[in-house]
């Protein structure tokens, strides 16, 4: 597998920060199972973090206090580095078969968004915005032209889809913000299966795109 698009540095250091929404953080978990650049981008993002941390005022806190953040820190270790992927492994990131309960995306129930897409609703903790979910999209089939209210990430699992930022293969990740505007097409050869999360409604260009939007909550 070659990843050509990567994580902005700015996304991992609100990973390593904790300040990501579930789904936006779950992405970047999956990523990190394909992609040993953007692993190694993540630690130092995190030695960042932590030398800020070292540099800032000291103040005085309850024994409690301190058990409760470092309990947090340790867990929190523990599911921010994933370890690397073998070759054999399923397509589906183990991040995400622990959110599903499966590592076979054939056996999901799908439920059709639109000409030749269908999606898959993924669970976000209560209060965070916006979408986080599976997409299916036939061979060939475009995704109406949109923008974004915020910040997408894209992780391809299945195929590949080229658009006018350029073309991602599986392992790619699209990290885009208010500034892209781009059409999705899914490449000939086969469909394309990609986990998508955002922080803000996206911004479909269409009025039939934006009437779909209102029921299926993209």
């Amino acid at each position: 597998m070659t990843i050509t698009h990567h994580l902005d540095h700015a996304t991992l250091v609100s990973y390593g920060a904790g300040t990501l929404p579930s789904g936006l953080n779950t992405i970047v978990k999956a990523h990190l199972e394909f992609c040993s650049a953007c692993r190694k981008d993540a630690l130092v993002a995190n030695e960042i973090g932590g030398s800020l941390l070292n540099d800032s005022q000291e103040v005085e806190v309850s024994a409690s206090s301190k058990s409760a953040v470092m309990d947090k820190i340790q867990t929190a270790t523990l599911h921010r580095f994933p370890l690397p992927r073998s070759a054999s492994e399923s397509e589906m990131p183990r991040v995400l078969q622990a959110l599903i309960g499966t590592a076979d995306l054939d056996q999901l129930k799908w439920r059709k968004s639109g000409p030749g897409v269908s999606m898959f609703k993924l669970p976000q903790k209560s209060g965070d915005a916006g979408f986080f979910g599976l997409l299916r999209i036939a061979p060939g089939q475009k995704v109406p032209d949109h923008g974004h209210g915020g910040t997408e990430l894209t992780l391809i699992l299945r195929g590949a889809y080229h658009d006018e930022i350029g073309h991602f293969a599986r392992g790619d990740v699209a990290d885009l913000d208010e500034s892209i505007s781009h059409t999705p097409t899914a490449a000939d050869e086969g469909e394309c299966i990609c986990v998508v999360a955002n922080d803000a409604p996206t911004r479909f260009r269409s009025w039939p795109a934006r009437l779909v939007q209102r029921f299926i909550g993209i």
